[in-house]
């Protein structure tokens, strides 16, 4: 009896104590907790969504570290975070919003997201308007991911770019040159104007960004600069004029139209009187019109330790949880984009029985238009404009700025347009090239 009191007794010490190894009863097991640095250039509060996602996970922690409140000049906080990137340090993760450069995405700075999409197992393609997804792309990469993006485009019910898909430089000057002599291109077209909306939406045609080569000596950048030349150099308004009755009367080729909700396809019929043609930015080939960037350009830094998590968090913009709560802005997921338009198709109404308006047609000096509710036929028109959208809307702006400057001297000393245009390529080709090589 004696031996098998000191065999219990042992029995008992080693399960309290684990042979001497195991922590006492209020000692807490630590995690380590992966911290990733989150940079932004101002634009977007993304902290609701980091603070949900460091929420559900324990092992990773979020920091959002805003440049700008170092570095006021949003260009002046990129190129302090192209520094830290090329010396090994920086960020994990970059929102740049509508800072987003191809050229700077294209410089070395970020990482391909595409074999992280590949990789990943919860990603299915048929769930998402991947169209617009690879319209960021440049080349074969894809640097950021823009979960919420909104519609760039020019409207017409011009009988001759009506019947086309997409047009080129030509074929606007030549629809514009058959306009009466009360026809215009747009309301606010000056030289500067006209110019600037040419090359904001058809530098892709000029630029390959991804070689990091331009080519501004071509017959149709040529046809741009002397199409727009042929416009006043300021513009002169009397108190009668009335941009919208311009558009609804038929006296303006183009109408610029910039969709982030689903009833905005509706306010634009309305203006109409009935579905117009989108045809889009002149464009040597393919749909002009565009995927802008509503607030979020997402990429994972090329010097992060952490891209798996990195990556996970970018992942996470994709989930339907963030989908189905963007606002001022189209999703990226259909059942998302879907469930907006079933929205915008039903009627709301307040305690008082009144139909609550989902969107407003606002023109300077003019009576709002309110919109309750949008039709099938309006649905399914901006269904078939997400679905051909190819190209982004984003810019670089400092070579943007080159083009405007160099343009001034064709508009206000009458260069030659051949000088100009060779000027032009010199610029852009110099700062594209310093550029490339600097990141």
């Amino acid at each position: 009896m004696k031996k098998n009191s000191i065999w219990i007794m042992l029995a008992g010490c080693f399960l309290l104590t684990g042979c001497g190894v195991r922590p006492p009863a209020n000692a807490e097991t630590e995690t380590e907790i992966e911290t990733l640095t989150l940079a932004t250039l101002g634009g977007a509060d993304l902290s609701r969504w980091v603070n949900l996602y460091n929420e559900k996970h324990t092992d990773v922690k979020i920091e959002t570290v805003n440049y700008l409140d170092n570095y006021p000049d949003p260009r002046e906080a990129l190129n302090q975070i192209k520094i830290e990137i090329t010396a090994g340090k920086g960020p994990d993760l970059i929102n740049f919003g509508r800072q987003y450069s191809p050229l700077d995405a294209s410089s070395g700075m970020l990482a391909d997201l595409y074999p992280f999409l590949q990789e990943d197992e919860s990603f299915d393609r048929q769930d998402y308007y991947c169209n617009i997804l690879d319209a960021f792309a440049v080349g074969d990469s894809l640097y950021v991911l823009v979960p919420g993006y909104k519609i760039d485009s020019y409207a017409t019910v011009n009988d001759q770019l009506a019947r086309l898909e997409g047009m080129n430089v030509q074929q606007l000057e030549d629809a514009y040159n058959m306009l009466g002599d009360d026809g215009i291109l747009f309301p606010g077209e000056t030289k500067k104007a006209v110019f600037g909306m040419m090359c904001y939406g058809s530098l892709e045609n000029y630029i390959d960004w991804a070689e990091g080569t331009c080519d501004f000596n071509r017959e149709s950048f040529k046809e741009i600069l002397h199409f727009a030349n042929q416009f006043p150099l300021h513009l002169n308004i009397t108190d009668e004029y009335s941009a919208k009755e311009m558009f609804a009367g038929g006296q303006a080729l183009l109408y610029p139209v910039s969709i982030d909700d689903a009833s905005g396809i509706t306010g634009v019929r309305m203006l109409f009187g009935r579905t117009p043609v989108y045809i889009g930015y002149p464009f040597d080939q393919g749909c002009g019109t565009m995927a802008g960037i509503a607030s979020l350009a997402m990429g994972i830094s090329a010097s992060s330790k952490n891209m798996e998590a990195s990556w996970d968090f970018i992942r996470s913009f994709l989930d339907p949880a963030y989908q189905d709560s963007i606002t001022n802005a189209l999703p990226l997921r259909v059942s998302s984009m879907e469930q907006k338009l079933e929205e915008a198709m039903r009627a709301e109404y307040d305690a008082n029985g009144e139909k609550v308006a989902k969107g407003v047609l606002r023109f300077e000096g003019e009576e709002p238009v309110e919109i309750y509710e949008i039709t099938e036929e309006d649905a399914e028109t901006l269904r078939s404009l997400i679905r051909k959208i190819e190209n982004n809307a984003t810019v670089d702006y400092n070579l943007y700025n080159i083009l405007l400057e160099e343009v001034e001297y064709l508009f206000n000393e009458d260069r030659n347009i051949d000088d100009v245009a060779n000027i032009i390529q010199n610029r852009a080709s110099i700062y594209i090239s310093e550029n490339k090589q600097g990141g």
